[in-house]
């Protein structure tokens, strides 16, 4: 990466670190994060249902009797009164002991993927908001002009990409460490607050995780270029990015519907904008992955090829404008 894209780079960078309202937003996140953790770590055991035994009679005509669980009997006990219950003239036919439902354990590697993607999206869609806004803006006020005359639009979009991405990265290392650090405090508390933090502090696991993170911002961020370039003003920017965001929210009510599933549908594995928070709610094998990613690869350049395009002033096909000098 030359020199120009790294000074662009780092003036979209301070634009938004420099302002005091940033570091509040930062900081809100957080400590949401860690008193949502306290209220669970906290949370009051549910009141004790009514303990009740019922009899039903199942579709091949025997009737069974089902014991709520936590019954104040023992399994001798319970025997002996349906014995007694046999016994009783007013039920024809033989009793038996209706099949408990096994109790469904919790699935905590689920959740902490669950918790994972749900950090990222929130961070890709406050990113991708001023991605668009950073892009615009230049374009609306002329600006884009200047910076064509010291810079080619390849450098322009990367050094926006890349300014933008260091502000997404320190959302993302707040979030997670200070999810690592609640958890440090909390950790002992079982529960779901043991469940969002199991495979969490696995480097492998959070390495993974960023690294999707970072194939993601690189589609999305491409393609949030391409159409803030296009855009005459801030309205007209907006109006062009409805259906990039209604993507992303089609994720995320996928992710949403996919959590307790035992896999996604494939389709949705292999489809670019839906890719990285499929493979990261549900791990697939190796084969299947390194698919699913080189189409979000070929997705990912010509969403480059795209953006650098509506950078170019002159964008016609097989052209790119040489960097004139300043």
């Amino acid at each position: 990466m030359t020199s120009a894209a790294w000074l662009i780079a780092g003036r979209e960078f301070r634009a938004y670190v420099a302002t005091a309202s940033f570091w509040i937003a930062l900081a809100v996140g957080p400590l949401i994060m860690g008193v949502g953790m306290m209220a669970l770590a906290h949370k009051p055991a549910p009141p004790a249902a009514s303990q009740t035994l019922t009899l039903s009679r199942a579709p091949d005509g025997v009737v069974e009797a089902r014991f709520t669980d936590g019954f104040p009997m023992a399994a001798q006990a319970r025997n002996q009164l349906l014995d007694i219950l046999r016994r009783d003239t007013r039920i024809r036919g033989p009793i038996r002991l209706a099949p408990q439902p096994a109790a469904k354990p919790l699935d905590a590697g689920a959740i902490s993927r669950f918790v994972l993607v749900m950090m990222l999206w929130m961070t890709l869609a406050g990113s991708l908001g001023m991605l668009l806004q950073a892009t615009v803006r230049e374009r609306a006020n002329k600006a884009l002009e200047s910076l064509l005359a010291a810079a080619s639009p390849a450098e322009i979009v990367g050094g926006k990409l890349i300014g933008i991405g260091g502000v997404s990265a320190l959302v993302v290392g707040a979030w997670l460490g200070s999810t690592l650090a609640f958890g440090a405090l909390l950790g002992g508390s079982g529960g779901m607050v043991s469940g969002l933090l199991k495979g969490m502090d696995q480097p492998v696991l959070l390495l993974r995780a960023l690294g999707i993170y970072l194939a993601t911002f690189a589609f999305y961020g491409l393609t949030t270029v391409a159409i803030g370039a296009r855009a005459r003003d801030s309205a007209d920017a907006q109006n062009l990015a409805r259906p990039m965001f209604a993507v992303l929210l089609a994720v995320f009510f996928a992710a949403l519907l996919s959590i307790g599933a035992a896999s996604p549908p494939a389709w949705l594995t292999y489809a670019p904008p839906f890719t990285p928070f499929m493979l990261l709610l549900h791990p697939q094998p190796a084969p299947t992955e390194l698919a699913a990613l080189a189409l979000l690869a070929l997705s990912t350049v010509i969403a480059g090829r795209l953006a650098i395009r509506a950078v170019t002033l002159d964008p016609s096909p097989g052209r790119s404008p040489k960097r004139r000098s300043a």
